[in-house]
């Protein structure tokens, strides 16, 4: 099964043969997530996604509660609202292990949950990340794996999983875990271990389109 969804990220991000004045939306324009995501995907696959033209940006802000996200709402909504239910959905089920500071009942902290969405060859890819929305929230350190999910004909989502989970990763077709540490942190969710997640994507040039493509592990 992990072999055909392997399979199913063999995929073209569209781009190139863009002027600069009229250049497509990419990581460096969507607030912190060069710095978020920068963890939680492979290096190849974040290089890949630097250059990869955002086709959609949702965000949902919720309250962290325990390690769940209350009182979530959109606050940013794309593409004529197609993919605000999976953000909320999303924001609902994740699941933040906060190693930053003792965790209050009378205290709660506003979290982010992004959803990009990039067209591709065989479909739409979603990517969501979260961060803490606070002062320093973007300096902290995240560590776990981005949920990501290839969407194919009659809007089903083929979800793409890690290789391997961490004791405390809590992982399903909508759900996935970050954990928050301080920036000079030495733990992390994997301890020092690269992200699990497209370590064997790579970026192919083509004259007029970003080839991705994703070997068997």
């Amino acid at each position: 099964m992990k072999a055909v969804i392997l399979a199913l990220i063999s995929l073209a991000l569209i781009g190139g043969n863009v002027s600069a004045a009229t250049a497509p939306r990419n990581l460096a324009r969507i607030p912190v997530a060069r710095e978020a995501l920068l963890r939680i995907v492979s290096p190849k696959f974040y290089r890949s996604l630097l250059i990869s033209p955002v086709q959609g940006w949702i965000v949902v802000q919720g309250d962290l509660m325990s390690n769940h996200l209350r009182g979530t709402r959109v606050i940013h909504s794309e593409l004529d609202g197609r993919y605000d239910a999976l953000a909320l959905e999303l924001a609902n089920n994740l699941q933040v292990i906060d190693d930053t500071y003792a965790q209050t009942g009378t205290r709660s902290h506003a979290v982010l949950v992004h959803l990009l969405i990039y067209q591709i060859a065989d479909g739409t890819l979603a990517i969501s990340f979260a961060h803490f929305d606070e002062t320093g929230g973007t300096q902290l350190r995240y560590s776990g794996a981005a949920w990501m999910a290839v969407e194919k004909a009659n809007n089903k989502w083929v979800t793409i999983e890690p290789l391997r989970l961490s004791p405390h990763e809590l992982r399903g077709p909508r759900t996935y875990t970050i954990a928050v540490e301080t920036p000079n942190s030495l733990r992390s969710l994997r301890g020092n271990a690269a992200p699990p997640i497209g370590s064997s994507v790579q970026v192919q040039p083509n004259p007029n389109l970003f080839t991705h493509s994703a070997r068997d592990r």
